[in-house]
């Protein structure tokens, strides 16, 4: 399997040669960011990471994550635990949003209650499911309630947007999403959708003024064509580098490389409700047919790791170290095959959305090949994203889709869309439902460590999905940027980049 370059990507690289110099887009004001993804949506009851990147441009969490996913204060300056099921959060005295009024505690209680009303949909609803209510004790002190004890409750509190009341009930939730009103280092400008959005300046942030006085983020869904606006000067950073084109990156002068293992695992998963893949065998016959160490090394350039078996990469808590990914054995696959009924194979399709991962459609294509040489006879079925979006909410995007899900540092955050809760499960099992309620309800993290552990077994027993890769971020900028850091959980965080 040879890396993918083609004509297009050459002729890319070669035409950039042709565009502004880096001088000329250094002297402005505006830090632009070339993104995988085109924005589409600012509203943080939708979408996946990607809009969440958006959102908090402009909105923050009460708890934040650093981009190693460290928690650390935002709205709320410190916490803490009156009893297992209460907490008080002391809030920032500093704030204001947007338009000049003062954030307090009200807007923190009619976020949490909008997000946990049953008739809200919300993405992230799961993220802080448990809590029953939310008390204002004065303007800058608020307590959180919940039914169990909540171990997850800071992580979870770090992927909601703290909403500002007075707005939201004045124009609705779902208006006062579209123009976002926030507290953040950015105010929100202008979303022109599937192109660019653009923001300024919060002069008045409390964290400080951001290093630069306008941010535009651009969508450029090729991979080549991000390159040739970086090489251009059209953007100042750019995200998912494609592997194939890092090494003509890595001999230009003033460009800088920079790589980190993300918190996503990049899985294949199986519709085990259905033929052939019902039965484990097949599945772990498959796990067998795909070399996962060739896949890291051609594909993604050796950058990232292999999954060990499981769901979650090394530095995320709930790793179990007992656990190694299986070999490649194409004759074991064989024999599995015949054992489970078939001697000759079949045939069967994988379903994937280009662009949405680094090296996402290459990684597909090769897998299947690796399946079809041992009988599995494998086709890939590249989605749009409203296709891809429709079979999701249906739950019919088997017989094997690609997927990544984010751990954000804890097993319970990706393992839930293994579970009946999720309702976006294609698998199940009673023992790893049962054990995800468990760890997620005590706080002794010893026993959430032995549950999470005994569901990593589970998993690797049982093949819900092929655990491929703990994906890498690697991103590019002019040497003339200063303060960017990749983040493992791949938000932006550009309030201290600037352009020198």
């Amino acid at each position: 399997m040879q890396r993918l370059t083609g004509l297009l990507r050459a002729a890319a690289l070669a035409g950039a040669a042709c565009f502004a110099s880096w001088s000329a887009q250094a002297a402005t004001d505006t830090l632009v960011v070339g993104v995988s993804q085109a924005p589409t949506t600012v509203s943080p009851a939708a979408g996946g990471y990607f809009v969440l990147s958006l959102v908090f441009q402009t909105w923050e969490p009460l708890v934040a994550r650093d981009a190693d996913d460290q928690l650390q204060p935002a709205l709320a300056e410190r916490w803490e635990m009156l009893s297992p099921t209460h907490w008080r959060f002391h809030l920032r005295k500093d704030v204001k949003w947007h338009d000049g009024t003062p954030f307090t505690a009200a807007d923190v209680k009619y976020t949490i209650d909008y997000v946990t009303d049953p008739k809200t949909v919300y993405v992230r609803k799961g993220r802080i499911e448990g809590v029953v209510s939310t008390e204002v004790v004065d303007d800058d002190t608020v307590d959180i309630f919940t039914e169990s004890p909540a171990p997850l409750l800071l992580r979870g509190l770090a992927d909601i947007a703290i909403e500002q009341k007075a707005i939201s009930e004045q124009l609705g939730a779902a208006e006062a999403q579209r123009k976002p009103v926030g507290t953040g280092p950015w105010k929100f400008d202008t979303l022109v959708p599937n192109e660019y959005y653009d923001l300024v300046a919060n002069e008045d942030y409390w964290g400080g003024a951001p290093a630069m006085k306008k941010l535009r983020i651009r969508g450029i869904s090729e991979g080549a064509t991000r390159v040739s606006s970086l090489i251009a000067g059209e953007t100042h950073v750019i995200e998912e580098v494609p592997v194939d084109l890092l090494p003509s990156l890595q001999r230009r002068r003033g460009i800088e490389i920079d790589a980190v293992e993300s918190s996503v695992s990049l899985v294949l998963t199986f519709d085990t409700r259905e033929k052939p893949f019902d039965d484990k065998r097949v599945r772990q016959a498959v796990d067998y047919a795909i070399d996962k160490e060739l896949l890291l090394k051609q594909m993604l350039g050796g950058y990232g790791s292999v999954l060990d078996g499981q769901l979650v990469t090394r530095n995320t808590f709930g790793h179990n170290p007992d656990i190694e990914a299986r070999p490649y054995d194409p004759a074991k696959a064989r024999e599995l095959l015949a054992q489970a009924g078939y001697p000759q194979g079949f045939t069967t399709e994988i379903k994937t959305m280009s662009g949405r991962y680094l090296s996402d459609i290459d990684i597909a294509n090769a897998a299947a090949g690796m399946m079809s040489e041992v009988g599995v006879k494998t086709t890939v079925n590249n989605l749009e994203a409203g296709v891809w979006s429709q079979l999701d909410r249906a739950r019919e995007q088997g017989p094997i889709y690609q997927i990544g899900w984010f751990s954000v540092g804890d097993a319970d955050f990706s393992t839930v869309w293994y579970t009946e809760a999720s309702k976006r499960n294609y698998w199940t099992s009673a023992e790893f439902d049962q054990l995800w309620k468990d760890g997620r309800s005590t706080l002794d993290d010893a026993e959430r460590l032995k549950a999470y552990h005994r569901m990593m077994q589970i998993m690797y027993d049982e093949v819900p999905s092929i655990f491929l890769f703990g994906l890498p971020r690697i991103s590019a900028r002019s040497a003339a940027v200063q303060g960017w850091t990749p983040a493992r959980d791949s938000l932006l965080r550009l309030a201290r980049v600037r352009v020198e």
